[in-house]
């Protein structure tokens, strides 16, 4: 790959390098402050769902010890009780959040509406327990998702930040350099030439 930009040896172009210049590491300087705080967003969401995954676990297992229980205890009758007494059925509402201009999904749940028998406290405590637990795994799912987000976000950050750090930042400089370069050689050849014409024309006064 060269370590040129391929532009005209003007003046213009020089000048128009430089104000490139200075908007490149204007955006690099915003582009890596982006990703400082990106990455501290992905460590704290990181930890977050750690957290939740713990919980959840911890959630479904007791979910799954009274389930257990209550199957052995009222058989096929624990189903039918729980789908009789439902009035009115849960819901998940789905959004959008936005964090650091990353569109992930928010997840919601509208739990559902029931009758209570107060001569069953252990039906309704069990799902009380199960309500909790779906709710945990939607956080979860919705931190995990963020988590994937931020981290798909984060490599097309530092993507960007690497190509202007080390590809064109260098090659404007490099430009530049060689602009001057140029300029500086296209001065000395032309003094040079002014010293030939004007000895030249000593010489003929001279004669």
């Amino acid at each position: 790959m060269s370590s040129l930009l391929r532009v005209r040896p003007t003046k213009i172009e020089l000048i128009k390098l430089r104000r490139r210049l200075v908007l490149a590491r204007k955006v690099h300087r915003i582009l890596r402050e982006r990703l400082t705080i990106l990455v501290n967003e992905f460590l704290i969401r990181v930890r977050e769902a750690y957290a939740l995954r713990i919980d959840a676990s911890k959630d479904l297992d007791r979910v799954y010890r009274q389930a257990v229980y209550m199957y052995g205890f009222y058989g096929d009758m624990l189903q039918e009780h729980l789908r009789r007494t439902i009035k009115k059925d849960a819901k998940v509402i789905t959004g959008v959040e936005n964090i650091m201009g990353v569109k992930t999904p928010a997840l919601h749940l509208i739990e559902p509406e029931y009758t209570v028998n107060p001569l069953l406290p252990d039906v309704t405590e069990f799902r009380e327990t199960a309500i909790r637990a779906v709710k945990k795994i939607l956080e979860l799912g919705q931190a995990e998702r963020a988590v994937i987000s931020l981290g798909k976000e984060i490599k097309k950050t530092r993507r960007k930040v690497n190509a202007l750090e080390y590809i064109l930042i260098p090659k404007i400089l490099a430009t530049i350099k060689y602009l001057r370069m140029k300029f500086e050689e296209r001065e000395r050849e032309e003094k040079a030439r002014l010293k030939r014409v004007k000895s030249i024309l000593e010489r003929r006064r001279a004669l």
